[in-house]
């Protein structure tokens, strides 16, 4: 009984097993093979690769010769050689793993690297269900071009590339991909060449439901139009902070959650989406050089959402006309504000929010500048049948036209039930609310953080 109870789990199946091993990074399930003639080629049953190189990389403060390093990264290549192509081959690998720290060393032995671009190309079969690649650097490299086997593995759910230091992941789709069980799409500081990569690409992957990409500071340097357009894609998230300047057009009909993040782009527009939940605009525009932004092509995508959050960098170039027929948000009840530099615009938005409930002013909600507040006219909707809550997040207090559009939201707001101002010390605008009279019953809470606070 003692001795069947102490090696109980080499009793169970291969099955299982492999798939305990198969949470293990592929050079540790490899050391159970010691453990016993039943152990020794279990972990060639896992048909998964999870492999990091970090532990026989040498930082530069290490005292490690560069030989001793380069007989290190050797035998971590072999070890993989040995995986993909040797004796003791996993086959079929349905999920890839691959973490890889490119130092010194591997500019001095391996200078081009054919060896990823071949692992790669191995694993990339039509067993292949899951596949997260991601690289960074401490010295010069070529750019690794992906493989066009890549994008033809028809099993594949996961796909993410990433580059972490800078971009050196690059790939076109010149025909059309065929991922068709694709539902996940990572792509962080990739980059390619041609207009019609994206496009192929997403008309390959019939089922994709979440794209992410942020592109870093050189990719798609050279394409001027990007279109996300995909029949299945519920999430879509994008962010670059740096100077790109391009047009983007979205037609996702089921997308119920936009993520955009764009500090230098052209255009933008986007189909409506029935079924849209979130939206979080963070963008700027090149207008003093490349033109104008459409607002009602800006809006007229994701008026159908119910909670929005926006900010503006740059000037934002709308005009008194275009914010007057802005187009209805009927389902909007959560709105946050952040950086913007036209009151105008703020209380156009929510004139045409009708049912909106929940009004937060992030932190540097506007950007000092020569602005005028004139209260909206009628009285929006929302404040005489909907608005409940005002938050105003402003660590550096706030300017008089700003306390203006606060006290006018205070006096209007016929349900509103409470404000709340971060920080406590905004002492002018807090002698201010403190002395405005009130419609009905809104409590003003006064807090350094937004949780919680004294109240009047």
């Amino acid at each position: 009984m003692m001795d069947e109870e102490q090696d109980r789990i080499s009793n169970l199946s291969d099955d299982v097993l492999a798939h305990i091993l198969s949470f293990l990074e592929l050079r540790d399930a490899f050391k159970t093979m010691i453990l016993s003639k039943r152990w020794e080629k279990v972990w060639t049953l896992t048909h998964s690769i999870n492999l990091n190189n970090k532990s026989c990389v040498r930082r530069f403060d290490q005292r490690l010769s560069l030989d001793k390093e380069i007989r290190r990264r050797t035998t971590f290549i072999n070890f993989i050689n040995g995986v993909l192509f040797g004796d003791n081959m996993i086959f079929p690998v349905k999920a890839f793993t691959l973490s890889y720290y490119f130092g010194y060393a591997d500019f001095i032995r391996h200078r081009h690297s054919p060896y990823l671009i071949k692992w790669v190309d191995a694993v990339s079969t039509n067993d292949l269900e899951k596949f997260d690649f991601s690289i960074s650097i401490d010295c010069t490299f070529p750019v690794l071009n992906m493989p066009p086997t890549l994008f033809q593995c028809q099993n594949l759910v996961t796909l993410s590339l990433e580059s972490i230091n800078r971009v050196l992941i690059c790939f076109d789709v010149l025909e059309t991909a065929c991922l068709l069980s694709l539902k996940y799409l990572r792509l962080v500081k990739v980059r390619f060449e041609e207009e019609n990569t994206l496009k192929n690409l997403l008309s390959g992957c019939p089922v994709l439901e979440e794209l992410y990409m942020e592109p870093g500071d050189t990719g798609f340097k050279s394409i001027p139009h990007f279109y996300f357009i995909s029949p299945s894609l519920k999430i879509l998230r994008w962010k670059r902070e740096e100077g790109f300047h391009g047009y983007f057009v979205v037609k996702a009909p089921k997308l119920e959650h936009l993520h955009f993040v764009e500090h230098s782009m052209l255009g933008f527009s986007m189909s409506v989406s029935p079924s849209l939940v979130s939206v979080v605009m963070d963008i700027g525009s090149s207008f003093g050089h490349h033109g104008h932004i459409s607002v009602k092509k800006l809006f007229q995508g994701i008026s159908n959402a119910q909670k929005l959050e926006w900010s503006t960098h740059r000037t934002f170039m709308a005009n008194k006309v275009e914010l007057d027929n802005l187009p209805e948000f009927c389902n909007l009840t959560h709105l946050k504000i952040g950086s913007c530099q036209d009151l105008y615009f703020v209380s156009s938005i929510i004139q045409h929010s009708p049912h909106l409930k929940h009004l937060i002013f992030d932190k540097d909600h506007f950007i000092s500048g020569p602005m005028t507040w004139s209260p909206p006219v009628p009285v929006p909707p929302c404040l005489v049948s909907h608005l409940e809550t005002v938050e105003i997040i402003a660590p550096e207090g706030q300017t008089s036209y700003e306390i203006e559009l606060i006290l006018y939201l205070l006096h209007e707001g016929k349900v509103l039930k409470k404000m709340i101002v971060t920080p406590f010390s905004c002492m002018d605008l807090r002698r201010k609310l403190w002395e405005s009279p009130k419609t009905g019953g809104c409590k003003i809470v006064f807090s350094d953080f937004p949780a919680g606070g004294t109240s009047r």
